[in-house]
């Protein structure tokens, strides 16, 4: 395996609206709908299969209609579900995604289906074999059994860090890589400046934090190197999964041993071209497509070249 995840999956269902809907208001129409695979790890997991990766899942899904739905898509994908636990009696989780027309920007609601995810030797022996371990923070007992035997065995940890939680004081030293979401770094230390946020973040224990921007790129601190790296212009249908497919192509770049900047531009083009689809997987590109979309930018449209540089938070 090149990299193996352990996370959320969810059964997205979307549509494009023109507003906000209010309860007990007229029926609001929609532009267009769609009906997806979701969740932070194991969307990632499925922009790393479509680039070339071999991928692996480790999580649960409910014996329903729902988790017949994405272990299938899982399985046309290419990621290896040998370790997937499939609930007997149980339910899926479910994320009902309204888009807004014209901006893509997303309210999310999510039922979240019980149950703890208990891991055995043979999920050690599933890890071990991965080059990177990529996890989200959900199933946290789990997910620090994982990163220990990561660190043990020689395996990176990689963690998509969306929001404080529960046991990430006990995770975040055995992380490698730690990808977070603009608000995390703010929200988690404190501080008021991505800058100190960020250093902040390096000193509990990775060796890398990547703090994603959305449309204005990322910014990037690893040891003395601190890069901001400008995002790509594209016609934005929906923003949901581009942090995902961020990190699937982050990891892409790293599996490859490519320079810092070459990661973090090549994850910006996978995240831009993911928005111009509805849904947060129709728009993840093979790695051909993403040669092409590169290629493709003028002078005018690449992103400039990444500079040092300070974000503040507004």
């Amino acid at each position: 395996m090149d990299v193996v995840g352990l996370g959320y999956c969810s059964l997205d269902y979307l549509g494009i609206v023109p507003g906000r809907p209010e309860f007990d208001a007229d029926t609001v129409s929609l532009d267009d709908f769609a009906q997806s695979g979701g969740g932070p790890v194991s969307t990632a997991l499925v922009a790393l299969a479509r680039l070339g990766a071999r991928t692996g899942y480790i999580g649960m899904l409910g014996e329903d209609e729902g988790g017949a739905f994405l272990k299938g898509e899982f399985e046309r994908e290419g990621v290896d579900l040998s370790r997937l636990r499939v609930q007997a009696g149980a339910r899926s989780q479910i994320c009902m995604v309204l888009v807004e027309a014209g901006t893509g920007r997303r309210s999310i609601l999510c039922y979240r289906a019980q149950g703890e995810l208990v891991l055995d030797e043979a999920d050690r022996t599933y890890v071990s074999s991965a080059r990177y371990l990529h996890m989200d923070g959900n199933h946290m007992d789990a997910a620090v059994t994982a990163a220990r035997w990561a660190r043990a065995d020689g395996v990176k940890v990689s963690f998509d860090a969306n929001r404080p939680r529960p046991g990430l004081e006990e995770l975040l030293p055995l992380v490698d890589v730690l990808i977070a979401s603009e608000r995390f770094p703010l929200a988690y230390t404190g501080q008021r400046d991505q800058m100190q946020a960020g250093h902040s973040l390096l000193g509990m224990g990775p060796e890398m934090v990547v703090i994603t921007l959305g449309a204005e790129g990322c910014l990037c601190l690893w040891g003395e190197q601190v890069i901001h790296v400008p995002g790509f212009r594209v016609d934005v249908v929906d923003t949901t999964g581009a942090g995902d497919a961020f990190h699937g192509a982050f990891l892409y770049g790293l599996l490859q041993g490519w320079e810092l900047e070459r990661t973090a531009v090549f994850a910006n083009a996978v995240a831009a071209m993911n928005c111009t689809r509805l849904s947060g997987r129709a728009g993840l590109p093979s790695l051909a497509e993403v040669e092409v979309f590169l290629k493709q930018m003028t002078a005018s449209t690449l992103p400039q070249k990444a500079l040092p540089c300070i974000m503040r938070a507004e």
